[in-house]
């Protein structure tokens, strides 16, 4: 009876160690299972880094290459911004010098007819052939002078624009043989008045500008 006691207790004893040698190998299965879970969860991560940090460098490099385009375009545009203003002033200019052609026309348009050279000088202040230009820039000017050269006695046929409106006096311009005539009227219109010769054929004998 006892030995059938001792027996009983023997494999009991079996049985429970048995038992906690399974308790154990089940514990340290699940332990590498989860060491090997996290292993693969860190690879995975660590490979979304890698994606992630390729991912950043050719964001920047497109970046980069985005900064150069829109450096070049603004250097472009800069360029042709300079060329528009260029080309502005030199058609500033162009309209300027047609506007002074224009002008210039004004006082010559008559230039096919020549004063012949042995005509002889007519006398009287109203044989004088007298036209009255605005070198002010404003016709009122020349009307004005016009209007004050008929009182004194002349005859003038005719008023318009000088070529320019900087004139600082006033200014008589006169054919080779009215010198004298232009003289008088000079001094007659005021002792600061210019008087020059008429330069460029005209019909006129006598040309006043307006200035001051």
């Amino acid at each position: 009876m006892l030995r059938r006691s001792l027996c009983l207790i023997a494999l009991l004893a079996f049985v429970t160690a048995l038992a906690g040698c399974l308790v154990t190998q089940d514990t340290y299965v699940k332990k590498q299972d989860e060491a090997n879970t996290l292993a693969k969860n860190a690879a995975e991560l660590d490979q979304k880094n890698k994606e992630i940090a390729a991912q950043n460098e050719r964001l920047q490099a497109e970046n980069t290459d985005l900064k150069k385009q829109v450096a070049v375009n603004d250097a472009l545009l800069q360029k042709n911004t300079e060329e528009i203003a260029k080309q502005d002033a030199k058609q500033a200019e162009m309209v300027n010098e047609m506007d002074r052609m224009k002008a210039q026309l004004a006082i010559s348009r008559e230039v096919t007819i020549e004063e012949s050279p042995v005509a002889k000088k007519p006398a009287g202040l109203k044989s004088i052939r007298i036209k009255v230009l605005s070198g002010d820039g404003k016709i009122g000017s020349a009307k004005k002078m016009a209007k004050r050269m008929t009182s004194m006695g002349y005859r003038v046929e005719g008023v318009g624009m000088a070529d320019h409106t900087d004139y600082p006096a006033i200014t008589v311009y006169s054919a080779p043989k009215y010198n004298k005539e232009a003289k008088t009227l000079a001094k007659k219109l005021g002792k600061e008045t210019i008087t020059k010769p008429l330069t460029w054929k005209s019909v006129f004998n006598i040309i006043v500008v307006t200035g001051g």
